[in-house]
């Protein structure tokens, strides 16, 4: 599949089934993803892969941060929404979790290097389509947790970009190439005369 055809192709499915990206094409996933632009070359992102009993293992982390989170608003456990955290996961055989890093580089503000981290997982994106795989990009609370950002080994200057979740689309499940509509998305700027 060539670029173009697959970022028309490219679409959000909400539940992947297996088989996950083969090794050699997550290898070629995460490479897409570390290839994308950033200012000065800082490389600002980091990738951490969640699949098999370390996927459903951090589904407790995802719980017990919910937990934390609902009992610090002072509000009650709701048992439902903490096995939602718990099994979440699970909508597809492999999730990367992508990471902007936080370089410290005073002359590229942190949200450039977030930028940076969303190109590469627009990347990430593209080349799980061009490779026959279906994906979904997912943020929401656990995104901005910082014991999620600790568990997964980023500092609270880092910020979780997306958990990008890889499979296997059903054949219910694919959906049609995007169509751009740039209705009212683009203007020429001209000088005031």
């Amino acid at each position: 599949m060539d670029a173009l055809d697959a970022i028309f192709a490219r679409r959000s499915i909400g539940r992947l089934q297996p088989p996950a990206p083969t090794p050699e094409d997550l290898d070629t996933i995460l490479r897409a993803a570390a290839v994308a632009p950033d200012h000065k070359t800082l490389r600002p992102w980091k990738f951490v892969v969640l699949d098999g009993d370390a996927k459903d293992a951090f589904g407790g982390v995802l719980a017990d941060a919910y937990r934390a989170r609902t009992l610090a608003a002072g509000k009650e456990i709701v048992a439902a929404k903490e096995d939602k955290e718990r099994t979440k996961l699970g909508r597809a055989p492999l999730v990367v979790v992508v990471g902007a890093v936080n370089r410290g580089e005073d002359s590229i503000p942190f949200i450039e290097q977030y930028a940076a981290a969303a190109a590469a997982s627009q990347n990430m994106l593209i080349a799980a389509t061009a490779l026959g795989y279906g994906s979904m990009w997912r943020t929401g609370d656990p995104a901005y947790d910082d014991d999620v950002k600790a568990a997964l080994g980023f500092s609270e200057d880092d910020a979780i970009v997306g958990f990008l979740y890889l499979g296997t689309p059903t054949a219910a499940a694919a959906k049609h190439p995007n169509e751009a509509d740039l209705t009212d998305l683009v203007t020429r700027w001209r000088p005031q005369t």
